[in-house]
């Protein structure tokens, strides 16, 4: 499901690179922004490391969205932090980190 979700964020990640500005959003079918577009965008940073073939980072994909909200921000909060995933939370603002979390939050069942 993670893997799916992340080529999902690639490939927007990409088409949202062939034009438009940062942090458009493409619109969806009855033309109103979508958030899903950035959320796919912010979650494709993620992929690089935590993706399913990679067994020394931890996975996401088994994660609510409130454990990675919750990761997230405590990664944000540490000054004194210097891993790549202090640097990198560092670099989102809240609503981003919330817009990550909702994307790769693993479904109910």
């Amino acid at each position: 499901m993670i893997v799916r979700r992340l080529t999902a964020a690639i490939s927007v990640a990409f088409v949202a690179g062939c034009g438009g500005e940062p942090g458009d959003a493409a619109p969806r079918a009855d033309g109103a922004p979508s958030s899903l577009s950035r959320a796919a965008s912010l979650a494709a940073a993620c992929s690089g490391c935590h993706a399913a073939t990679n067994e020394s980072i931890a996975r996401l994909d088994d994660l609510s969205a409130e454990a990675i909200a919750a990761a997230l921000a405590e990664y944000k909060a540490d000054a004194v932090g210097t891993s790549v995933m202090h640097r990198l939370a560092r670099g989102y603002a809240d609503a981003d980190i919330a817009l990550i979390a909702e994307y790769l939050g693993a479904e109910e069942p």
